[in-house]
């Protein structure tokens, strides 16, 4: 009888330090979920800065490429109407409309297609997934053209669309490419309370296409 209570006895026992076990592991678990859904929500651009702070390094970051780009842009003989910026998002370089396109049209100049290939050769030796976005200014544009009807939205997702033509033409993927048009809804100045002069150079930034590299 003391024999079998001291088995009934270890086997508590044994069961005790199984379920502390598996409670351990099952708390270790869900922090570690919670550590990966926090991340997730972490933008691209943020992780890669805190990256670099972290190891010291900016080597095959978003960070290194910024910088690159800036070179190019700002450099010998350089690139007009393109900036470039590390955003929490990614690398976001704004190309002018105005260098690319003709007032209503979503061809390309060509004489633009030159200026630009440096910057878009170094964007095309990274893995990152790319963002064409096209953004108009805030005067309705309507149009009625061979049976179609353009608007900012058209236009601004067909120049979009355009540089995604050229990119694949250099050599890009398209499975890295998406284009998307945001007509006037995400201005880069505030037009509101502005006139004459200061309104149109507002405007004027507005019009662009973005690369957004992430």
């Amino acid at each position: 009888m003391k024999l079998d209570q001291l088995t009934v006895d270890n086997n508590e026992e044994g069961l005790d330090v199984f379920y502390i076990s598996f409670g351990d592991l099952m708390v270790i678990l869900c922090v570690f979920f919670v550590m990966l859904l926090t991340m997730s929500k972490i933008d691209i651009g943020s992780f890669e800065k805190v990256k670099s702070v972290m190891t010291g390094s900016t080597e095959n970051t978003l960070v290194e490429l910024a910088g690159s780009l800036k070179e190019i842009i700002e450099g010998t003989p350089g690139i007009p109407g393109a900036t470039v910026q590390l955003a929490k998002d990614g690398v976001r370089v704004d190309l002018d409309t105005g260098v690319l396109f003709s007032p209503g049209s979503a061809i390309i100049k060509k004489a633009a297609l030159k200026s630009f290939e440096p910057l878009l050769k170094k964007i095309r030796t990274t893995d990152y997934l790319i963002d064409i976005e096209g953004h108009s200014d805030d005067v309705p544009f309507y149009r009625y053209n061979d049976g179609e009807i353009e608007t900012n939205w058209s236009l601004s997702g067909k120049r979009a669309s355009s540089v995604i033509l050229h990119l694949n033409k250099l050599g890009f993927s398209s499975r890295r490419l998406r284009a998307v048009g945001y007509a006037h809804t995400r201005p880069i100045v505030d037009v509101r309370g502005k006139k004459e002069s200061q309104l149109e150079k507002a405007r004027s930034r507005n019009r662009r296409v973005s690369l957004l590299i992430r």
